[in-house]
């Protein structure tokens, strides 16, 4: 007997409504990952206009020298990444040992004690415990690659773009209201923005411990390498089609760290801007890094046509933004070069990941990626040893020297791959 039309309609409406109803249950599950994704790089914002603001202060250069003052701000903005540059691989090895929930429960936990540390260094004036703190948090900000990995886990083939626009979407959000929170908060205080931050991971921690994803059942051994990082460098420089392109990389993130760090400086001490005015500050730079992932790359995709062009043009761009930055006008005009070199940043990051990857096989693209976040590391980390010498080095040189590092980046490219055309229709790479 034939079904009438009407019950085929009624049947086809309910298997949607189940699917639709699947696929908001794991969304659900997917929020407590993508919790901790907007953890990692707002925690990473929030810190910068609260560290330039804090050894600002005069009850903390009362206390110590000018130049332990100089000593320990180059602390404060170098062990976060040094941290950083080991504790992503150490926090790799422990995902697999003992699965992802366990590792992200461990990482909260590590970021809870970061800053509470750090709000003890405030609270006592004591700032050893502030650059613990920021050591910890360093060494536990790999929360948002096992997340992510976490996510893709749990999501069928077709599922990895929806979520990967949603990590990409909350990068954004974190890349803008970090910053702001950081400099709105401390104007409250310096430990408004560290007791956030610790409400923030406690909540995220119960979070992730309730949250229904269901664990790999495989896992490896346990083995921790505290020299993975330097056998990440060793193999890129050993793979020629992707040393000159690491080689950029490197010369990039170390000439826009110099930028990112000393900017704040700059507009602390000599444009006197307040804790706030700070943290807007530097959430313009996040606005021009979201305009750039979501509009810019795009754009340069259609006219550019290949990564090799966008890479040069925005290593080209964000150098001369950063050389501009340097000369002594106003500090208004300092929020547009902000917006727009952090627009042309984004070009060549995206760009110069993607010719990364490019030149990898197909099984080795974490490999290839880990160069982009190891280099990263250490770029920060060797533009925060310079905050020592301020007192010596005029800050305006040291923008400078980072916006003719970001143009030398052009170099080694050179000798680079050979282009791969970019679809104009694609969206940049998360």
């Amino acid at each position: 007997m034939p079904i009438p039309p009407s019950r085929r309609r009624l049947a086809a409406l309910a298997a949607r409504i189940e699917a639709s109803a699947a696929i908001d249950r794991r969304t659900i599950a997917m929020l407590p990952l993508l919790g901790a994704v907007f953890i990692d790089l707002f925690s990473f914002g929030l810190m910068y206009p609260v560290i330039v603001a804090l050894f600002s202060a005069p009850a903390f250069r009362h206390d110590y020298s000018p130049q332990r003052i100089d000593l320990y701000l180059s602390l404060a903005f170098s062990l976060f990444p040094l941290g950083m540059f080991f504790g992503a691989s150490l926090l790799g090895d422990i995902s697999d040992a003992l699965g992802r929930r366990r590792t992200l429960l461990i990482c909260m936990a590590g970021l809870g004690t970061a800053y509470l540390l750090m709000l003890i260094g405030v609270r006592t004036a004591v700032l050893e415990f502030f650059l613990a703190g920021r050591l910890l948090s360093g060494l536990m900000a790999g929360t948002s690659p096992i997340a992510q990995a976490a996510m893709m886990d749990h999501a069928g083939p077709d599922e990895h773009g929806k979520l990967l626009a949603q990590v990409v979407l909350v990068n954004c959000v974190a890349l803008v209201s970090g910053p702001a929170a950081g400099g709105l908060l401390s104007h409250l205080g310096f430990s408004a923005p560290l007791l956030f931050a610790m409400l923030l991971c406690v909540l995220a921690f119960a979070w992730i411990a309730r949250a229904p994803f269901a664990e790999a059942a495989h896992r490896g051994k346990f083995r921790l390498s505290w020299n993975r990082p330097f056998q990440i460098f060793a193999a890129a420089w050993r793979r020629p089609a992707i040393r000159s392109v690491a080689a950029s990389f490197f010369l990039f993130q170390l000439g826009f760290a110099f930028y990112y760090t000393y900017i704040l400086v700059r507009m602390a001490d000599e444009y006197r801007l307040a804790r706030a005015s700070l943290g807007l500050f530097s959430a313009t730079l996040g606005i021009g890094f979201v305009l750039g992932s979501t509009f810019g790359y795009r754009f340069a995709a259609a006219r550019l046509g290949n990564d090799l062009r966008i890479a040069r043009a925005g290593l080209l761009s964000c150098g001369l933004m950063i050389i501009l930055s340097a000369l002594p006008f106003g500090s208004q005009p300092q929020w547009l070069v902000a917006l727009a070199a952090a627009f042309a940043n984004t070009l060549a990051f995206v760009s110069l990941l993607a010719l990364i990857s490019g030149a990898a096989g197909a099984e080795e693209q974490g490999w290839a990626l880990g160069i982009g976040a190891a280099m990263t590391a250490a770029s920060f980390f060797l533009s925060g040893l310079f905050a020592a010498a301020i007192g010596l080095i005029p800050v305006p040189l040291l923008l400078a020297a980072g916006g003719a590092i970001v143009i030398a980046g052009i170099l080694p490219l050179g000798t680079g791959p050979a282009p791969v055309p970019v679809p104009v229709d694609s969206a940049p790479p998360g």
